[in-house]
């Protein structure tokens, strides 16, 4: 059986849409996220006060929820 490492950052888990255009979420292996991705996204629940956010556009493209 496989095991997902999940990637939880600020008791968040990370979800990233592998479609694009917000249809195919899951939740991203601790593995495929980059670090200065994590960085940004731990900066946006801290410094940006989110919370929840339901489409995150990283600065490499990519769309990330929490």
């Amino acid at each position: 059986m496989n095991a997902t490492n999940e990637t939880t950052i600020c008791g968040k888990t990370i979800q990233h849409d592998n479609s694009g255009v917000g249809h195919n979420w899951r939740t991203i292996d601790a593995n495929d996220l980059p670090a200065n991705i994590a960085e940004e996204i731990a900066a946006e629940i801290i410094d940006g006060k989110q919370e929840e956010c339901g489409d995150y556009v990283a600065t490499n493209g990519l769309h990330y929820r929490w």
